[in-house]
């Protein structure tokens, strides 16, 4: 099994380009301070694009002590590690606003959601590529100063997230199918 790394994934990234290889994102190269600089972001990028089923986390959130100035009775920090809300178990109107989520809901508010997964040995596979991609896309006219391979890594970024949030989509029950088998009980 192969084990994921950051510089392993800046290699990926540096293939789809034609460029050298790194040992460390802290060589004194251009890739190397390419792929320092973007790969952060880039993965947050690709984490926030889809519910990664590996990134899928719940928390149980309790009302900040001030309440929003009008409309809503409650404020509910987001989790420190979140990149974005998937899912609100309530009933009542929420919205996002800036880092929080503001509500009627009663406290606890029980969410789902991305969270900012950091370690590379718990990535998906698919999502290994994906974000190799995505890290090309995002250093290739630093790297090759060509607008060509820039718009051809978007594109095969785009071809390869489609085909992975389809196959990982397909690792969770449709919901249609739990209310029907719910309904047969």
């Amino acid at each position: 099994m192969i084990t994921n790394t950051l510089v392993s994934i800046s290699n990926r990234a540096l293939t789809f380009l034609g460029a050298q290889p790194i040992t460390s994102l802290e060589d004194d190269t251009k890739e190397a301070r390419s792929c320092n600089r973007m790969i952060a972001q880039s993965r947050d990028s690709v984490l926030r694009s889809h519910a990664w089923n590996f990134a899928v986390k719940r928390a149980s959130l309790a009302a900040n002590t001030t309440a929003p100035l009008f409309e809503y009775a409650n404020a509910f920090d987001w989790p420190a590690d979140c990149l974005r809300i998937i899912e609100i178990n309530t009933l009542e109107e929420w919205n996002v606003e800036g880092r929080q989520i503001v509500s009627d809901a009663a406290a606890p508010l029980e969410i789902v959601y991305i969270s900012q997964v950091t370690d590379p040995t718990i990535f998906d596979v698919l999502f290994v590529e994906v974000l190799a991609l995505r890290l090309a896309a995002d250093i290739a006219y630093e790297i090759t100063a060509s607008q060509t391979i820039l718009s051809n890594m978007e594109e095969l970024y785009r071809r390869k997230i489609a085909g992975a949030r389809v196959i990982d989509a397909q690792e969770a029950q449709p919901v249609d199918e739990v209310d029907f088998l719910e309904s047969r009980i």
